[in-house]
């Protein structure tokens, strides 16, 4: 059960995650509903009742009530394709046998009534196609026609209420039906195909399965900053004012790594971050902002071959490594090491992959921040896994991070 609360919640996300995909696919069934509307008319429905007087009984049938009607029987004559022919040959213009027997339903109300509903695609036409068959069928049981056994007997029936009036017909409610029945489809559609996708799709999007993936614990989550050009990275590093989460959420990080100590000896940190990764390139920019704006004097450090500056209490290294092979030989040493990475990016053999690396290396990899987290992802990527199946009651995240708009 557990295991299956957990797909479902799985699921959930995903389709949440691709909900403008999954709304695009509704939309088009939407549409495609209400043209196949358009094409198929909208159909009025008329009914007539016959009743069916009970035959004359004997006082022997009486004893074995065998003088019984046979509804079943009057509702196969009505139905039987000799009247329905005929009544189709009846309107103007005629409909086929097959037309006839689509639009037309015979039902047994009572054991001595017959219900003939008809639709056409006018008022008109289904009224005169419920009364032709109604009529047919009177001649059918009412005379002596060459039908099987003894059906043709005469049974008294006569007409109880001719059809005149229809109902629905309407084109908007004929429309709504057929688009909301489009949207369902192409809801339903595009909730599959997002599955069928996301079952293939091995990137780390939850805390927990990022932290577990090389048993490292998530710091922090953050909202990226959207730099696109070099105008905003500019900005970035000159004006970058985060909001207060934001800003709760960077000093942390810097507090857990005992980077935020002021007057002391200078320390540097290194920001890993895999290529094509563009929401975690950032942070690096995001933390120094952050240590400026408490007084705490930082520089950064692209080029590995670049000279940090002297004065400055913390260096900040910004180091892009390959997804498939990362190599940090020749980076500077720095007091702490911190992967950023964002949430759908990275599988977990590329972070592991990162992890050898630094092993390789003889580094030690601190922690991990995670940049513009899945909204619906309430872990928080600091509990073990022995923790979680020993222990039910474990903390989750209530509140996300705020985003930042310029």
């Amino acid at each position: 059960m557990s295991a299956q609360q957990l797909d479902v919640k799985k699921s959930w996300r995903a389709i949440r995650r691709h909900r403008l995909i999954v709304a695009a696919v509704a939309a088009v069934g939407l549409l495609g509903g209400i043209a196949y509307g358009f094409v198929v008319p909208a159909m009025h429905t008329a009914t007539s009742l016959v009743v069916l007087p009970p035959p004359p009984v004997s006082e022997a049938e009486k004893a074995t009530q065998s003088g019984a009607q046979s509804i079943e029987t009057q509702v196969f004559i009505a139905e039987s394709e000799p009247v329905l022919k005929s009544a189709g040959q009846n309107l103007s213009p005629a409909l086929s046998t097959e037309e006839v027997r689509r639009r037309v339903k015979v039902t047994a109300v009572t054991q001595d009534v017959l219900k003939i509903d008809a639709r056409g695609q006018t008022a008109r036409q289904s009224m005169e196609l419920a009364n032709a068959v109604a009529g047919i069928y009177l001649v059918y049981v009412t005379s002596a026609q060459n039908l099987p056994g003894d059906l043709g007997k005469k049974t008294g029936a006569r007409v109880l209420e001719q059809a005149t009036t229809a109902r629905g017909g309407n084109m908007l409610v004929h429309l709504g039906i057929y688009g909301g029945l489009g949207l369902l489809i192409g809801a339903v559609a595009g909730a599959i195909g997002v599955l069928a996708r996301a079952r293939g799709d091995r990137r780390l999007r939850l805390r927990d399965e990022i932290s577990d993936a090389v048993g490292l614990p998530v710091l922090a989550s953050v909202s990226s900053y959207q730099a696109t050009d070099v105008s905003d990275w500019a900005y970035l590093l000159e004006h970058y004012a985060p909001t207060a989460v934001e800003a709760w959420s960077l000093r942390k990080t810097l507090h857990h790594l005992g980077l935020d100590v002021r007057n002391g000896a200078p320390v540097s940190l290194t920001v890993l971050s895999f290529a094509g990764d563009d929401k975690a390139l950032p942070l690096g920019p995001q933390l120094a902002a952050l240590a400026n704006s408490i007084g705490l004097s930082a520089s950064i450090v692209v080029d590995a071959h670049q000279e940090p500056p002297g004065s400055s209490a913390l260096t900040i290294h910004l180091v892009v490594v390959d997804r498939e092979t990362p190599q940090l030989a020749g980076t500077e040493r720095t007091t702490n090491t911190i992967v950023a990475l964002s949430s759908g990016a990275v599988t977990a053999e590329e972070l592991a992959r990162l992890a050898v690396a630094a092993a390789a290396d003889d580094r030690n990899i601190d922690g991990l921040v995670v940049t513009d987290p899945d909204p619906t992802d309430r872990t928080i990527g600091r509990v073990s896994q022995s923790q979680r199946r020993n222990n039910s009651r474990l903390p989750t995240l209530l509140t996300g991070t705020a985003r930042r708009t310029k």
